[in-house]
């Protein structure tokens, strides 16, 4: 089958690699379309994703895809199934190694409740508790921001974030923008810290003010805004020094969380007495929030297309370009079919 390779950092190659294996409990699957992270695809193509990959590897973690197969102790999908987050696994020796490895013609999906009803550990389900099936009338492509809603939400859950709180977030893309809907959606006010050039599609989607995180005293402007404090602060792109500069309008006891990657094994907080809990982003259930994104989606208060472009989807042998799209902001997500 194609896979999208990254076969040394900063080359991204389509090429053949063998069939997916999968076992009694697992699905195969068709991968039908998936999702660009910003942040995290475009760190492992450049090699500098604070986890190691081993090359050649496979890359795609926000997988869509429909059931073709099914193993012969599978309960919960049925062929036929649109289904979230596909994972791969190749065969033993294949010389590939996998970042979930979605941007690929086929993978694989487990039946963790299965597993689980069968007396299996918890640490052999658990990988596979995000494989859900979707509503039958949801089209794969945009469905591909469930991924991102579903971690984002998890997130911020783990916070225990409370209607009329405030939240202030760092970032303005992709992630950054589904904090804010989540905000919006728990009855929370926030403000945003990001770039300019996305201030009106923050704005509607209910910030209570928007500072450029090229100001000079990022603090101050948010003073004198609408944002005069905080009980929670989201850094969903990684840069402590925005961080420590309006870690002043922290209230003693809030939450902070660093959902970004960008300076991952480096970030510095300086607390300056401030009493805060710390919330690390690679800590969180992406599972439990799934039921909570569907009825979302349902009732319209998550809209994928306000995050994609139709002019941003691309096929498979196109991965470079939506890669590129995605890393130069042109889209705040590009996707690629398959």
């Amino acid at each position: 089958m194609k896979a999208a390779v990254v076969q040394s950092f900063g080359n991204v190659r389509v090429i053949d690699v063998p069939e997916p294996v999968f076992g009694d409990y697992e699905a195969l699957v068709d991968i039908i379309a998936v999702g660009v992270c910003s942040g995290t695809d475009n760190h492992l193509v450049s090699g500098t994703h604070f986890k190691s990959v081993s090359l050649p590897f496979i890359l795609g973690h926000e997988g869509i895809g429909r059931v073709v197969k099914v193993g012969k102790k599978v309960k919960h999908f049925k062929t036929g199934d649109l289904v979230t987050r596909v994972l791969n696994r190749l065969p033993k020796g294949s010389g590939f190694s996998l970042y979930h490895g979605a941007f690929a013609e086929r993978g694989i999906v487990g039946d963790a409740l299965a597993m689980k009803n069968a007396g299996l550990p918890e640490h052999v389900w658990k990988p596979f508790a995000i494989n859900k099936v979707l509503p039958k009338n949801f089209d794969p492509i945009p469905s591909t921001m469930i991924i991102t809603w579903r971690e984002t939400f998890a997130f911020f859950s783990r916070m225990n974030p409370s209607r009329g709180e405030t939240l202030i977030i760092i970032g303005s893309g992709g992630t950054a923008l589904s904090f804010a809907d989540h905000a919006r959606n728990l009855g929370l006010a926030f403000c945003v810290v990001g770039s300019t050039d996305k201030a009106s599609l923050f704005k509607k989607a209910g910030a209570a003010s928007f500072v450029s995180y090229k100001n000079k005293n990022i603090s101050e402007a948010l003073r004198r805004s609408e944002c005069r404090g905080a009980d929670i602060i989201i850094d969903a792109v990684g840069n402590d020094e925005t961080l420590n500069a309006i870690l002043p309008l922290l209230s003693d006891g809030g939450r902070v969380g660093v959902y970004g990657l960008n300076s991952y094994n480096n970030y510095r907080i300086a607390p300056n007495g401030k009493d805060f809990t710390y919330f690390d982003g690679t800590h969180y259930d992406e599972a439990s929030a799934h039921e909570k994104i569907i009825s979302y989606m349902k009732k319209g208060a998550l809209d994928p297309w306000r995050y994609l472009s139709k002019k941003h989807i691309y096929p498979l042998e196109k991965i470079e370009d939506a890669l590129r799209a995605s890393r130069e902001r042109k889209v705040i997500k590009s996707v690629v079919v398959i």
